[in-house]
């Protein structure tokens, strides 16, 4: 296949509301990575960490010069250094969705079945805000919690979040409906 059989290939024209499936896709990766997150930084920290210091200190010879407890405490800090990237993933996965919604052109008129889906999606945000919440003030999570402060703002406001990414979906799939779709020239 030279370039000029290449130029000839067409993208399909679409035209549906498909793409506000982008927000159950951003739903469930937010709350996927949030609780992920929090039981991974949880299992270690309050676990594993003292389990793996004694077996690692007593089989360790004595003439070694690895700190066994400042390599663990380490990796603990690399652990809770998701939580300041958090922010990253949400601007990650909203570059995704928007991209995405970007190859599809939406006649107006499908804006009441894009309502429907918004209505679903804000209630299994707010579902899934309430599980996280419930999840974090479990008395085995609470130390978990207090680290992991910016991951609790987002899901706790997980329903603005997903309202917004709506917003910003349906600006790109109704607001600019007199261009042409998925890169056809």
């Amino acid at each position: 296949m030279g370039v000029l059989e290449l130029s000839k290939i067409k993208i399909k024209k679409r035209n549906s509301f498909a793409d506000l499936t982008g927000l159950f896709f951003a739903l469930a990766v937010i709350f996927g990575a949030a609780i992920f997150f929090l039981i991974l930084y949880n299992v270690y920290n309050e676990h594993l960490k003292d389990k793996l210091n004694d077996a690692l200190t007593s089989s360790t010879p004595v003439d070694a010069s690895a700190n066994v407890t400042k390599m663990l405490d380490e990796a603990g800090e690399g652990l809770s250094r998701f939580n300041p990237l958090f922010p990253f993933l949400i601007v990650g996965v909203f570059g995704f969705v928007l991209v995405s919604a970007l190859m599809f052109k939406s006649h107006p008129a499908f804006l009441f079945i894009g309502l429907i889906v918004l209505a679903v999606a804000l209630i299994l945000a707010v579902i899934y805000s309430n599980v996280y919440e419930a999840i974090a003030e479990n008395p085995e999570f609470i130390n978990t919690d207090s680290e992991f402060t910016i991951i609790g703002i987002f899901l706790d406001n997980l329903p603005i979040v997903i309202l917004l990414l709506f917003v910003a979906i349906a600006i790109i799939l109704y607001g600019m409906s007199g261009r042409t779709p998925g890169g056809q020239i």
